[in-house]
């Protein structure tokens, strides 16, 4: 039988066992497997040993123990021994077939028992599965506690809800509750596109979902409405969440609410470009002026007056070209601020999408988890009916027992009679 020794070498073990010789035996096989083989010969010896490395980085990982020990005995141990810790694997050797004592141990969750003698390789191979299994039922523990510190950093940073797949709102974090200045009664329920202000372009709306119907994410800028008829503006990117079977079942939308200073950058480009527009119509204008002045000049006799007239002209469309070519420099530099900062809020779009996507990741292993662990109860269940099928050949048996008791208490009768 293979057993997985890197396992064992992480692991530390409490061997309680009254009978010298049996302890000898097995405890150097257990030594060559395990980080740290602990030996005990009594209850209270091995209950002070466990409370005692409990809290340490020598904290016992599984028990192995005799039912028949002094002092504390191996029930009472295991009683013990759960107040302390619901979850260390917890083993009986033992003698004893009393169905009262079976069952009691299992009330407070024994792992396992077998009966002497012992079979070394069947108790290494129940140690090991019992093993595996706290270790799954640990790390369940730890990815639920790092989804919980994902979704709780989420929502102290990012507009946060979710909506299903006829687009309604079935969650709603405290922060998107403060903008929109709706009651979390008034939002969930609702078309999430609802919230959205009325001048969001239709085409962008229409496009975002199909993009989501596709099982895409979208990532783009949304204006809100609030109910009191304010504005504020977000870098949205709603991603898609599968069920097992890979259909969509609901879709998360995170928001950046956007700066001040990028509103501000937004209003200043707008201003920019109108200035240009402006100055390009001027420009126009006064090179039509230009134009109509040669025109004149050309059948005007009194050119010398006409001359200088173009010459102010002229001078005042210089003026204007060099305004021009100041406003473009302004354009180029915003443009450029821009630029880098659309790259920083992507990169953080993109933190946060590899998260989510960690969060999808940890939920598909949890899953998987989750189904070792039911099959384990399964386990146990089975071994809860084995007992109940033990019981009942054992009652039969006393019962064919007390038969022949009676008949040869019938027999004894006769003889003497």
């Amino acid at each position: 039988m293979k057993l997985n020794k890197e396992l064992f070498k992480k692991l530390n073990i409490l061997y309680v066992e009254n009978d010298g010789k049996i302890k000898e035996s097995f405890s150097d096989t257990l030594n060559k497997l395990f980080n740290k083989v602990f030996l005990c010969s009594d209850g209270l010896d091995a209950l002070d040993k466990f409370t005692q490395l409990n809290d340490t980085s020598e904290k016992i990982d599984v028990i192995l123990s005799e039912y028949s020990i002094s002092s504390l005995n191996g029930l009472k141990l295991l009683f013990k021994i759960r107040d302390i810790n619901k979850n260390v694997p917890f083993i009986f050797i033992t003698q004893e077939t009393d169905v009262d004592l079976l069952l009691n141990s299992l009330r407070y969750d024994v792992t396992d028992y077998f009966f002497k003698p012992i079979n070394e390789n069947e108790i290494l191979k129940k140690i090991e599965e019992a093993c595996i299994a706290r270790q799954y039922e640990d790390e369940i523990l730890n990815y639920q506690n790092e989804i919980e510190d994902y979704f709780e950093l989420i929502n102290k940073v990012a507009i946060l809800y979710i909506f299903d797949t006829n687009k309604k709102m079935i969650y709603v974090n405290d922060f998107f509750i403060e903008l929109s200045k709706y009651d979390k009664d008034d939002i969930l329920g609702q078309d999430y596109r609802s919230f959205f202000h009325y001048e969001m372009p239709k085409p962008i709306i229409k496009e975002q979902s199909l993009i989501l119907e596709n099982a895409k994410k979208w990532q783009g800028k949304i204006k809100y409405l609030t109910s009191i008829d304010s504005l504020f503006y977000t870098n949205c990117r709603i991603i898609p969440v599968f069920d097992e079977n890979k259909e969509i079942k609901k879709y998360v939308s995170i928001n950046f609410l956007t700066t001040k200073e990028e509103n501000e950058k937004r209003e200043f480009k707008k201003r920019v470009h109108f200035d240009l527009q402006e100055t390009k119509r001027i420009y126009t204008v006064a090179q039509r002026k230009i134009d109509e002045l040669t025109n004149i000049l050309s059948s005007c006799t009194d050119y010398d007056e006409f001359k200088e007239s173009l010459k102010k002209e002229q001078k005042e469309t210089q003026e204007y070209f060099f305004k021009l070519e100041e406003l473009e420099k302004k354009v180029k530099k915003v443009k450029d601020k821009y630029d880098l900062l659309t790259v920083g809020i992507n990169k953080k779009i993109s933190q946060i999408s590899l998260m989510i996507n960690e969060m999808k990741s940890v939920e598909e292993k949890t899953n998987k988890k989750i189904i070792t662990v039911t099959d384990d109860i399964k386990a146990k269940d089975f071994l809860i009916t084995r007992i109940e099928k033990e019981i009942g050949i054992k009652g039969s048996k006393i019962s064919d027992l007390e038969d022949v008791l009676e008949y040869r208490k019938t027999q004894i009768k006769k003889k003497k009679a």
